[in-house]
C-alpha cells in the first residue's frame, strides 16, 4: 500500500512537469511558478511592517508591491505578527522566512522518519516518507509565494504533538495561536470534547480571543480603531477573491469548486451570449456569474457551519480521534471561502498520522480496517502533494478552464467520506494502548 503512495507521488509529478513544459495553449506561467509573483505573498505584506503605528496599516491601499495591485491586509490581525518578527529581527526577512520553512519541514519529516524507524526495520516506509517531502507541490507553491502557511502549519504540528502526550493545556494554546491568525484550525478544539477536556476547549476558544485582542492592541492605535481598521478589508476580499473567480486552477475550496462548476456551465450551454465578440461574451458571462456568486454566498456562510456542526454531532463525535483529527484537518482546507494550493501542506499532517496508524496498529493486526479503505486514503493523499494545474480544458477562442484544483477538491472529499465510514481506533491518539517498545508516554484511554 505505501508503494502505492510513493509510486503515484513520482508518476504524477513526473507527469505534472511534463505536461506544464508541453501543454502550449495554457500559459506556463500560471501552469507552475510565476516568476513576476515570486515571494510575493511575503513580499508584499511585509512592507507593511515599517508603517507600524500609523493610522491605518491593516487597510492601506496605497503601499506598493510587488506582484499584486495594491490591497489591504487579507488576514487576521495576529498573522501580522510573523511578519513583524522576521522583519526586526532578521536582516533579510524572506531569506529567514524560506530557510524557516525548510528547516520545519525537514526536520519533522526527520522526526517522523526516525519514529518509522523505531517502529520497522523496512526501507520503504522510509522511501514514502522522504518522497512525500521531495515531491510535495503544495510545499514548493508555499516556498514560491513565500505565504506564511507554513507557521500555521508549524503550531498545529506542535499542538498534535503536545496532544498526543497529554499536554492539553500546551496544545490548547498552540492551536488557539493557529487559530487566532487563521479562524479554521479552531476546528481541532473538537478534539477536545472526545477526551471530556472541557476546561481545555474553552482555555482555547479563550486564548483566540485573547490573542486576537492583544494583536489588535499592539497595531493600535487603540483596539476598536485597528478591528474597525481590519474590518476594512472585508469588502475588498469579498469582492476580489470569493465572489470573483481569481485563479481557479490552485483554489480547491468547496466554493471555489461550486463556482467553477457553474462557469463551465454558463460557458458550455449560455445562449445568451450567441453572436457577440468574444470579448464582449466573456464579459457578459463575467458580469451574470458574479451576480449569482454573490446570490449564493450567504447562503453558503449559512450552511457550511450549519452542516460541520450537525456532521460533528450525529455522526464524528461518536467516532475514534483520528478520525475526528483526519476530518478537521480535511475542513479546514474544504470550508474556507478561499484555499490556494498551499494549504494543502496540512495534508501532510493527515498522511504522517495515517501511516503511523497503518504500521502500528493494521499491520501489527491491533486494528482491521478494509484495503479498500487504505487505499483510496494513501492515494487520495498522493494526488494532492503532486501538481495537477496543467489538467485544462481548452475551448473556442483561446477559453481555458482550469481543472487541477478541482480534481483534489474531489481526492480531499474522498478521504472525508472515507474517514467518516471507516472507524480507526489508533494508539497515537490514545484509543488503543501503545506496542511494546513504542518510546511515545502512554496516552490514557477515552
Amino acid at each position: 500500500m505505501i508503494t502505492l503512495l510513493a509510486l503515484t507521488e513520482v508518476a504524477w509529478t513526473i507527469v505534472g512537469i511534463r505536461g506544464v513544459m508541453l501543454h502550449e495553449p495554457y500559459p506556463r506561467n500560471t501552469l507552475f511558478f510565476d516568476p513576476e509573483a515570486r515571494f510575493s505573498d511575503f513580499l508584499d505584506l511585509s512592507e507593511r511592517v515599517p508603517h507600524m503605528g500609523e493610522p491605518h496599516v491593516l487597510s492601506r491601499t496605497d503601499i506598493k508591491t510587488t506582484f499584486l495591485y495594491p490591497n489591504p491586509y487579507p488576514y487576521p490581525a495576529a498573522s501580522f505578527y510573523v511578519f513583524i518578527f522576521f522583519v526586526r529581527l532578521f536582516p533579510n526577512p524572506l531569506a529567514a522566512y524560506l530557510t524557516f520553512v525548510l528547516l520545519a519541514f525537514f526536520t519533522a519529516t526527520g522526526f517522523l522518519s526516525l519514529h518509522l524507524h523505531r517502529l520497522t526495520p523496512r526501507k520503504l516506509p522510509q522511501f514514502a516518507v522522504w518522497a512525500t517531502l521531495l515531491l510535495n507541490f503544495p510545499l514548493m507553491f508555499l516556498l514560491d509565494r513565500g505565504n506564511i502557511e507554513a507557521v500555521i502549519w508549524v503550531f498545529i504540528l506542535l499542538g498534535i504533538v503536545a496532544y498526543t502526550r497529554n499536554r492539553f493545556q500546551i496544545s490548547a494554546i498552540v492551536w488557539a495561536v493557529a487559530a487566532s491568525m487563521k479562524i479554521f484550525p479552531g476546528l481541532l478544539f473538537v478534539l477536545f470534547l472526545v477526551k471530556r477536556k472541557y476546561a481545555m476547549f474553552a482555555l482555547a476558544v479563550a486564548a483566540t480571543v485573547a490573542f486576537a485582542v492583544l494583536a489588535l492592541a499592539g497595531i493600535g492605535p487603540t483596539i476598536r480603531e485597528a478591528a474597525a481598521d481590519s474590518a476594512k478589508s472585508a469588502p475588498f476580499l469579498t469582492n476580489t477573491y470569493i465572489v470573483a473567480r481569481v485563479a481557479p486552477e490552485f483554489d480547491h475550496s468547496l466554493l471555489a469548486g461550486t463556482k467553477q462548476v457553474i462557469h463551465v456551465y454558463d460557458f458550455l450551454f449560455e445562449r445568451s451570449s450567441v453572436g457577440l465578440d468574444p470579448n464582449q461574451a466573456a464579459t457578459r458571462r463575467t458580469t451574470r456569474e458574479q451576480y449569482i456568486f454573490k446570490k449564493m454566498l450567504p447562503l453558503y456562510t449559512f450552511l457550511i457551519p450549519l452542516g460541520a456542526f450537525l456532521l460533528y454531532w450525529f455522526r464524528l463525535r461518536h467516532m475514534p480521534i483520528l478520525n475526528q483529527f483526519i476530518t478537521s484537518m480535511i475542513l479546514c482546507i474544504l470550508l474556507p471561502y478561499v484555499s490556494g494550493d498551499y494549504t494543502l501542506v496540512h495534508v501532510s499532517l493527515v498522511w504522517g498520522a495515517f501511516l503511523l496508524f497503518l504500521l502500528k496498529d493494521v499491520a501489527t493486526g491491533a486494528v482491521a480496517i478494509p484495503g479498500k479503505a487504505i487505499v483510496i486514503m494513501l492515494f487520495s493523499c498522493a494526488v494532492t502533494f503532486v501538481p495537477l494545474s496543467y489538467l485544462v480544458l481548452v475551448r473556442n477562442f483561446g477559453q481555458v478552464f482550469g481543472l487541477g484544483a478541482q480534481v483534489k477538491t474531489v481526492f480531499l472529499a474522498l478521504i472525508l467520506w472515507t474517514v467518516l465510514r471507516t472507524p480507526m481506533p489508533s494508539s497515537l491518539f490514545g484509543d488503543l494502548r501503545n506496542l511494546p517498545g513504542d518510546p511515545l508516554p502512554e496516552p490514557s484511554s477515552n
